[in-house]
């Protein structure tokens, strides 16, 4: 007998990929001013977002970086089963509005890393779901062109169908070329005293950084009596050689706060507590170690620069990269307010130097330079005594490609590595011995619909032919699920149907089991699918009944939340009185770990003219675990010599100099090992930086060698 049948469309989850951004790089511009072009991909973190059965949701990505629009293209993550219910737009800072699409794709579900490109082939209104790489969008996004890329710009996404199908907006970004003018300022050389032998044969300057702005536009409201935080995604990656904060705050009674300031390490500054009186607001107030008045000094509304009450340079030589945290307590119940918007501004100690010497001040004749170097000197020797020389220095900063989860390896990563919930690459759990049993599958064993729906390409079979059945075969002997072809149904080769339950987190699933059967299937192919990876499947022999217990899969190599597929095709000319079941589904824990494993980057290229600086990984190694990383070319397996086996040690930030390295393009391998079948081995937070010969500073003033008379 059948019990029951629930028909719903296919719905896939898209799949996060954080994708490595790379800087487009351009000549070298040795003069202050002169005009650049840079790519760079920004992703929001205002995400994931749920859209509504019948409604408009929104989400915001603020872009610190200015410069004007040469190009913009959008990349979008959508899960959703129905594509046509959807209009999405994007919404400029300047309020701009361009059409991505409306109502495209049909019943067709989800955009998987979709990318709307002005310069695509094909159109958006040409495709259907699943939506994967790149097309033209029903507006333009050339509109967009000379505009200002910084500012905060929306991603509107409406459902307007009637019917409650909801869905995920679960990341978007914009890959934007933008045209920059060079703003990294030339060095200050220092004023010498007298020497003996009359010259001067070093040149000092001061340590010149680069500061860049991390703005949070997210608004929060700061209740009586009550702390709240707000979060700040630094991607960027670089020590910290100086750092200011500005915040803007709303509040009637600016002496109910105290703010303190948290970095991704956990380190607390306190910028503020019980400061202004009566007084109010905080408009655009900057916090800055090197400021003339104390924050205790100034008086409401707090506009301009102060010193914290803290001190901001128990930050410096941090690493910038991560989760900064605002903390802001309202300890009275005089006033509430609002955190309206907070940024970090970081001056990258990251910096390299170039030193001239010459015999004459238009440096016509150079006799010696001092090459890229990081320190703020250099002895230049062989000099001649009474001899006038002139120095000179440039600067260019140290641009940084950063790892911090397993997606940015998407080249070739192995089966014994996976990622940790917040990205860290870990080696992978291996099957084992069978753990104890979790619960994952709901309603493993067929005995009522919930959690189950199907799907086939047949209406034929999804009507009268796929679901849950009582009285012929099971192996807990009530009901089992599957697909039964009776005698007087027929169906032509390519049929299909399936189970499908969604969302099922398998992050710490180590084995599949289940029972199975077939009768007379040789026409038949049953498979079982986790997301779109075939784990097992079975073309039958024709026999009266194939009963099979405890089958066991090892997927102990699928992490996160992926949909569970029990499919039946027809293989053969046509499909008649025969039938596959399934019943009781049982998952198990893994059991430790594989004993060794790598991961391997995607290619990261500079151009001619850059030179690698440093490779940094921050690391957790328990005992008995081993972490090496390998230089690897562009191709091949073989490290580069002397790259290769670069030890990892304890946490905290380890380095390998890679000035030397001649490669344009390179990856890095990263080898995890234990003996220790208990213990986690973790690598995260890698960074590799290079020197960005695109961005070098006009020359410094010239001087003279000659102690000044």
């Amino acid at each position: 007998m059948k019990v029951g049948i629930q028909l719903s469309r296919a719905s896939w989850f898209g799949i996060l990929l954080v994708v490595l951004s790379c800087l487009a790089l351009s000549v070298c511009a040795e003069a202050q001013g002169i005009m650049t072009t840079r790519s760079k991909e920004y992703k929001s973190s205002d995400v994931p977002k749920a859209i509504p059965g019948v409604g408009t949701v929104t989400s915001i990505l603020t872009i610190a970086d200015g410069g004007l629009i040469v190009d913009l293209n959008v990349k979008l993550n959508i899960a959703h089963s129905y594509d046509a219910d959807l209009d999405v737009f994007l919404i400029a800072p300047d309020g701009t509005r361009v059409e991505l699409f409306t109502d495209v794709g049909g019943a067709s579900p989800n955009f998987q890393d979709t990318i709307l490109d002005d310069e695509a082939s094909q159109s958006i209104t040409d495709g259907l779901g699943p939506f994967a790489g790149s097309y033209r969008p029903e507006g333009s996004l050339a509109t967009l062109k000379t505009k200002n890329v910084a500012g905060t710009w929306t991603l509107e996404v409406t459902d307007d169908f009637k019917e409650s199908r909801a869905g995920t907006l679960n990341s978007w970004s914009l890959i934007v070329e933008r045209e920059i003018q060079d703003v990294l300022p030339a060095p200050v050389i220092r004023v010498e005293q007298s020497v003996p032998g009359g010259i001067y044969d070093t040149v000092r300057w001061d340590r010149n950084g680069e500061a860049k702005e991390y703005v949070s536009n997210i608004v929060v409201p700061i209740p009586d009596k009550s702390t709240v935080t707000s979060t700040l995604v630094v991607e960027d990656s670089g020590m910290i050689g100086d750092l200011n904060v500005k915040l803007d705050i709303t509040h009637g009674v600016d002496s109910d706060l105290d703010v303190f300031l948290i970095a991704p390490d956990g380190t607390r500054v306190e910028l503020f507590t019980d400061v202004g009186g009566l007084g109010d607001n905080f408009s655009d107030t900057v916090f800055d170690n090197e400021a003339a008045l104390s924050i205790t000094e100034g008086s409401a509304p707090f506009t301009g620069t102060y010193r914290p009450e803290g001190n901001l340079s128990n930050l410096v030589g941090k690493e910038m990269h991560g989760t900064w945290t605002l903390e802001v307590t309202d300890d009275s119940v005089l006033s509430s307010g609002t955190l309206n918007h907070w940024s970090v501004i970081v001056d990258v100690a990251d910096t390299l130097y170039y030193a001239e010497c010459a015999t004459d001040a238009g440096f016509a004749t150079v006799v010696a330079d001092s090459g890229w170097i990081t320190g703020t000197s250099h002895t230049f020797t062989g000099l001649v005594a009474d001899q006038e020389y002139w120095y000179r220095v440039k600067a260019r900063p140290i641009e940084t490609w950063c790892q911090t989860n397993e997606s940015d390896f998407a080249a070739n990563t192995l089966t014994h590595t996976q990622a940790t919930s917040d990205g860290d690459v870990v080696l992978a759990r291996g099957s084992g011995d069978r753990g104890p049993e979790v619960y994952v599958i709901q309603n493993p064993s067929f005995e009522w619909w919930e959690g189950w729906s199907i799907y086939s390409n047949n209406a034929a079979m999804a009507a009268n032919s796929i679901g849950i059945w009582g009285g012929l075969w099971a192996s807990d002997g009530i009901w089992a699920g599957g697909v039964i072809i009776g005698s007087n149904s027929t169906y032509p080769k390519g049929a299909y149907g399936y189970f499908l339950q969604q969302n099922i987190d398998w992050t710490e699933v180590g084995t599949l089991v289940f029972d199975y059967c077939s009768f007379y299937g040789s026409e038949l192919k049953s498979q079982i699918l986790i997301g779109d990876q075939e784990v097992w499947s079975h073309t039958h022999s024709n026999r009266w009944a194939a009963d099979h217990s405890d089958l066991a899969v090892d997927v102990s190599g699928i992490t996160g939340r992926k949909d569970l597929k029990l499919r039946v095709e027809v293989t053969g000319i046509s499909a008649r009185n025969s039938a596959v079941l399934w019943d009781k589904l049982r998952t198990y824990a893994v059991v430790g770990y594989e004993p060794s494993g790598s991961v391997v980057s995607t290619s990261v290229s500079i151009g001619e003219s850059d030179t690698w600086d440093l490779l940094r990984f921050n690391s957790t190694v328990p005992a008995w675990t081993a972490l090496t990383v390998d230089v690897l070319p562009e191709t091949g397996d073989t490290p580069i010599d002397p790259w290769r086996n670069i030890p990892g040690v304890g946490d905290g930030v380890v380095g390998m100099g890679l000035s030397d390295l001649a490669n344009r393009t390179i990856r890095l391998r990263a080898n995890l090992s234990t003996t220790d079948r208990s213990v986690t081995p973790v690598l995260h937070d890698w960074s590799l930086t290079y020197s960005d010969a695109a961005r070098q500073s006009a020359w410094s003033d010239a001087k003279s060698s000659l102690p000044p008379k």
